[in-house]
């Protein structure tokens, strides 16, 4: 099975190609240049570079947020017209998940936080079987750090950002090491590799697909507000 991943929901950048169970290309970029510049160049040097065109994929693995709105948009919106037009298979990866797949064998639960920006966090708590403790949201780092009342492995953006109140709260937490905190394209492969069982390609499912952006974006939230003042002037 050949396997095309990739990772757009963060300012980073990160593609993968893989056949079998082997990974025969990985390009992650951290440049300032946008992910609509970026991706499509990535994924066609990589196919090239294995000898490979898109009719040769069996399975599109993609990340599906929480992370940067427009990201995620892009990666999504690139996985649809791919498998749409080819009748691929699809598979959409919660990015929470896939930080805390980075340190699966934990003997600790994980703690996966991500950076939402606005003195916000994306997070979740998972077992250290991957049982969901808590679910996927997005919160105030403190309000969020409440809830935690085991020992904790705590990876991504936001375990780095906000260390400091982790240790504010109380929390036995440790930190990921340094490149366990990357959203990686060969995270996405290793979690399609180890399902037993293969998505099959359905039209009508990736149609309806939706980003998991798990709060609203800064203009639907501009767009609120100044609906409200209006409405209070009326």
């Amino acid at each position: 099975m050949n396997i095309l991943a990739f990772n757009t929901a963060s300012t980073s950048g990160s593609v993968a190609i893989s056949r079998g169970s082997s990974v025969l290309f990985a390009s992650y970029l951290d440049v300032r240049i946008t992910h609509s510049q970026r991706l499509l160049p990535r994924i066609d040097s990589g196919l090239k570079q294995c000898a490979l065109t898109m009719d040769d994929i069996d399975l599109i693995c993609v990340a599906n947020g929480p992370g940067s709105f427009t990201g995620v948009r892009i990666g999504l919106a690139t996985a649809k017209g791919f498998c749409l037009g080819k009748e691929i298979p699809l598979l959409a990866v919660n990015n929470l998940e896939l930080l805390a797949w980075n340190v699966s064998g934990s003997a600790r639960a994980v703690l996966p936080l991500i950076d939402a920006r606005m003195g916000e966090i994306y997070g979740a708590l998972f077992s250290a079987d991957g049982q969901e403790l808590l679910a996927s949201c997005n919160s105030k780092p403190s309000a969020f750090f409440d809830k935690i009342d085991v020992p904790v492995l705590a990876v991504g953006s936001g375990a780095l950002l906000y260390e400091s109140l982790l240790q504010d709260a109380g929390i036995d937490y440790l930190l990921a090491r340094p490149h366990q905190h990357l959203q990686m394209a060969t995270t996405l492969i290793s979690m399609a590799l180890s399902r037993e069982n293969v998505p099959r390609y359905n039209f009508e499912a990736i149609s309806s697909l939706e980003p998991c952006y798990l709060r609203k974006s800064q203009a639907e939230i501009m767009r609120e507000q100044n609906l409200k003042k209006r409405g209070t002037h009326e």
